[in-house]
């Protein structure tokens, strides 16, 4: 009898066990199916400024990476099926702010970071994404000190320094000028530009004969002309805005003074041609640092096809509060900042930082804004920009 009792209890915690084993397996196997079936999400963060008088450029980057993200979600990584999710942050524009997003990204694990609008507040917000090695992709800032050496940050956009040394190698490759002038129009900006474009000559012994600085003035601009009479260059770069180049160009061209004159991007504006006789005008050369396929009178495929598919996202969106009539200057940037980014989550195989970061060295891309690749300090490589010529009132493409 005993031996009966001690039998049956043996069976029951037999049993018992075996069913316990069986509903554990049963509950693992539904718990797996459970997880497998969970949607796979990428976050992706998307700081800019959202509010206030500058929120454009905010909704502009927006935009263009929803556009981005409609063509490439869902994304397969490394065997998975991928949603990409944009999470959009309000740095208001101010450094202070840009801090306090970054560490609500870092929060939520988002996996990189495309912005920020300003160069204060990328340079504020990628100290953040340094510590946690979080990937920073800059469709706007243009500033060189706002790179770090992290190894986290890289430049969607052409930066001051390659702008400046882009002017450079046009004039000493392309033009070759005996007797240049220098001239800056007194503005902070002007000032610095000039500053760096002479370093880079006298880094490269390329000559030039005086630099000058003169405010916006009409008495300065008369002696200023005089002085380029007595001087006789050959070309004159004037780094100012398309008035005050049309202003000085016609005091030049009244003392019968033929020079070429060169100037940059505040200097090219169609309403320029009002400003000042359309012969005095003629040969007037403008550089500009975007990239051929953005450029003025652009034909390049990619770009035409983004800008359709820009304008239909704002028909469709009419209702919407978007203040915007079309795509701006670094929208194309922000567009292909998102396929910068997960074609190097493709290559690695993974959608974690860790992984993916250093991905981004290897890049070798076509997008709207050109071939894409990167240098050592994340810097866009060889970064184009493209030359115009005054011809007939008209800005018309540079050729040699």
């Amino acid at each position: 009898m005993k031996n009966r009792c001690s039998n049956s209890i043996i069976c029951f915690f037999k049993y018992f066990i075996f069913f316990i084993l069986l509903f554990s397996a049963v509950f693992i196997v539904f718990s797996m199916s459970a997880c497998e079936n969970r949607e796979k999400v990428i976050k992706i963060g998307n700081q800019a400024v959202f509010s206030g008088d500058d929120l454009f450029y905010g909704q502009d980057q927006k935009i263009s990476m929803e556009i981005a993200v409609s063509e490439l979600s869902p994304v397969r990584i490394g065997g998975f099926d991928y949603r990409i999710n944009l999470v959009a942050k309000d740095d208001e524009g101010n450094a202070e702010k840009s801090f306090l997003v970054a560490q609500e990204f870092v929060e939520e694990n988002v996996s990189a970071v495309i912005g920020s609008t300003f160069n204060g507040t990328t340079k504020a917000s990628l100290t953040v994404y340094a510590e946690y090695n979080i990937p920073m992709l800059a469709p706007c800032a243009q500033a060189v000190e706002v790179q770090s050496g992290t190894g986290n940050f890289y430049r969607m956009i052409i930066n001051n320094s390659q702008k400046i040394e882009n002017i450079a190698l046009f004039l000493s490759e392309n033009i070759k000028p005996k007797k240049l002038l220098l001239i800056d129009n007194g503005e902070e900006y002007s000032v610095k530009l000039t500053d760096h474009l002479i370093e880079i000559f006298n880094s490269r012994n390329i000559s030039f004969v005086k630099r000058y600085s003169v405010k916006f003035d009409q008495e300065q601009y008369s002696v200023l002309a005089e002085n380029i009479l007595i001087d006789e260059p050959d070309y004159v770069f004037f780094s100012a805005n398309y008035n005050e180049v049309a202003q000085l160009i016609t005091k030049v061209r009244d003392l019968g003074l033929s020079c070429g004159f060169i100037t940059e991007e505040p200097g090219m504006d169609d309403g320029i041609s009002a400003l000042a006789n359309l012969e005095y005008l003629e040969g007037l050369i403008a550089i500009i640092p975007e990239p051929p396929s953005l450029a003025k009178y652009s034909e390049d495929k990619r770009a035409i096809e983004f800008w359709r598919k820009y304008n239909d996202y704002l028909n469709r969106n009419d209702g919407d509060e978007i203040v915007l009539t079309g795509p701006g200057q670094y929208a194309p940037y922000s567009y292909d900042a998102v396929y910068v980014l997960i074609d190097a989550m493709k290559r690695s195989n993974s959608i974690l930082p860790e992984d993916f970061k250093d991905k981004f060295k290897s890049t070798s891309l076509d997008g709207v804004t050109g071939h894409i690749e990167f240098n050592s300090n994340g810097e866009r490589l060889n970064p184009l920009s493209t030359v115009f010529l005054m011809k007939n009132g008209e800005w018309v493409r540079y050729s040699n």
